[in-house]
């Protein structure tokens, strides 16, 4: 088993509402994420991601919704399949836009855990270069009218 410790924060150049509605809409991520390749809804609370960044691993990941606040702007959903724990968003209200905060917590098993071991900073490279696709992606997708 190997864990990881992901956050990011995008600064994005539209309101938090906005960028609150369109990461809540997970089903639409392959749209504007070009490392999501596919997502499947399961029922209106699950489904699953085809995943693959730079490293040629293809991933498919569960997930299941666990808070849904357009209050507090949280979104945070419990992962299993080829790696399990949590993710989650928080956006805030910034200087010129927003601020989509992210955090992962995931733990990998058998080949790809013992791959991890051997190869951690490789995949702590890759998970980088997915979250920059995403965040150049969704700014692109939030500039459209």
């Amino acid at each position: 088993m190997t864990d990881f410790d992901f956050h990011s924060v995008w600064t994005l150049q539209a309101s938090a509402d906005r960028v609150y509605a369109v990461l809540a809409d997970a089903e639409r991520y392959s749209q504007w994420w070009p490392q999501i390749r596919r997502v499947r809804a399961t029922d209106e609370h699950s489904g699953s991601m085809v995943i693959r960044s730079a490293v040629p691993l293809t991933l498919l990941v569960f997930g299941r919704r666990e808070v849904e606040d357009p209050v507090a702007r949280h979104l945070q959903v419990r992962l299993s399949g080829a790696m399990t724990g949590w993710s989650s968003w928080v956006v805030r209200p910034a200087e010129s836009g927003c601020a989509a905060d992210f955090r992962q917590q995931v733990a990998v098993f058998g080949a790809l855990g013992l791959a991890s071991k051997i190869a951690k900073p490789v995949f702590e490279w890759n998970h980088e270069a997915m979250m920059r696709g995403g965040h150049r992606g969704l700014s692109a997708y939030l500039s459209q009218p």
